[in-house]
């Protein structure tokens, strides 16, 4: 899994793109995700996988999603 700020990465089987702003923390056991500013001072969304494997987002606020086609999502936010 990529771990870097901005750009694209990979979550499992999905593709996430963001700019360099946000910055994605990863637990790989837990199969969640959060994506923070890079100044690590607000959440902006967290993800996580149910137990039937189907991707769930808790968006905060600020963040914009935009879905680029099957498990590709870019992530922007508003400022």
């Amino acid at each position: 899994m990529d771990l870097c700020g901005g750009g694209m990465m990979n979550f499992f089987e999905w593709k996430i793109e963001m700019p360099d702003v946000l910055k994605p923390y990863i637990d790989t056991e837990n199969k969640r995700m959060a994506i923070l500013t890079a100044d690590d001072d607000e959440i902006h969304i967290a993800l996580e996988f149910d137990e039937n494997n189907n991707l769930v987002m808790h968006p905060r606020w600020n963040i914009n999603i935009v879905i680029l086609g099957d498990k590709h999502l870019k992530f922007t936010t508003n400022s």
